[in-house]
């Protein structure tokens, strides 16, 4: 089971959503003393029994589940989020420390560790915040979303559980907000991703990883975007078993204009163009 889990964040001038973040990330702590609520804990296929996620194939099955699946105890696991902001020249620090002090119910079991530097990328960032975190409190699970997007309350509960079965990399699903996005926007989005088991996307904003294989692949690398592509690539090469799956869904910023380069923000603003711009 696993014991020391790291949640790292980039951000960069993100003042007006990290509080949201950081909330939605306090609630995935309180959530993981909870008992299970995943429609495959509770209507488990043959394949699920057997310790078999519904994306993954026999071939790559993680260990067979021995015994029930249970909740994690309150005081079980260790959580240290770690914020890497990146160059901000707003409030996204002081706003980050007053959502933590404010939403944080775990006291003793979380805290929260900004770090501050010069990355000029989301890959840099979010790199920096998982060395910190190696090094502050060796985990054994990297947890990784952004500044601007709100995770579910089981987002860190499924990963630990699915962990425990073997699973060495979870990559979530992310949409945009809807109250943010705009609605032919959001409906084309809608329309051209399929969010189920097994989907094809890469978001590091919803990701978690094994800290060991993490560590033995190098990590994220300081790209200014794709760095998540790159790792899950390493991952794959080290022969890693990873699942994809649409059961902690989260909801990210719906903007057209973002920080990164060719980041989802680039990929809404390119769903706004007429066909012909886009293409």
């Amino acid at each position: 089971m696993i014991r020391r889990i790291a949640v790292i964040i980039p951000a960069c001038n993100e003042q007006d959503r990290v509080g949201r973040c950081l909330e939605s990330v306090a609630g995935a702590i309180a959530g993981l003393g909870h008992a299970p609520s995943f429609a495959w804990s509770e209507r488990a296929s043959a394949d699920d029994a057997a310790g078999l996620g519904p994306s993954m194939s026999r071939l790559d099955a993680p260990p067979p589940l021995s015994g029930a699946l249970r909740g994690v105890g309150a005081g079980d696991v260790e959580v240290t989020v770690v914020l890497a902001a990146d160059g901000c020249t707003d409030r996204t620090v002081e706003r980050a420390r007053q959502a933590w002090a404010a939403s944080n119910r775990d006291g003793g079991r979380a805290r929260l560790e900004i770090v501050s530097g010069q990355w000029h990328s989301a890959g840099g960032a979010r790199a920096a915040a998982a060395r910190h975190a190696l090094a502050v409190s060796d985990p054994e699970w990297i947890a990784s979303t952004d500044a601007d997007t709100v995770v579910p309350e089981n987002w860190l509960r499924y990963q630990v559980q699915r962990a425990a079965l073997g699973v060495d990399a979870i990559l979530g699903t992310v949409e945009p907000d809807p109250a943010e996005c705009p609605p032919p926007v959001y409906e084309l989005w809608q329309r051209e991703h399929t969010l189920v088991e097994g989907h094809p996307h890469i978001h590091a904003a919803n990701m978690g990883v094994r800290a060991s294989f993490y560590e033995h692949t190098g990590g994220f690398p300081p790209l200014e975007c794709s760095e998540d592509e790159a790792l899950l690539a390493a991952l794959h090469g080290a022969g890693a078993r990873v699942e994809a799956t649409d059961r902690i869904r989260a909801v990210t910023s719906g903007r057209l204009e973002g920080r990164a380069e060719l980041g989802f923000a680039h990929h809404l603003r390119t769903l706004s163009l007429p066909r012909e711009e886009s293409a």
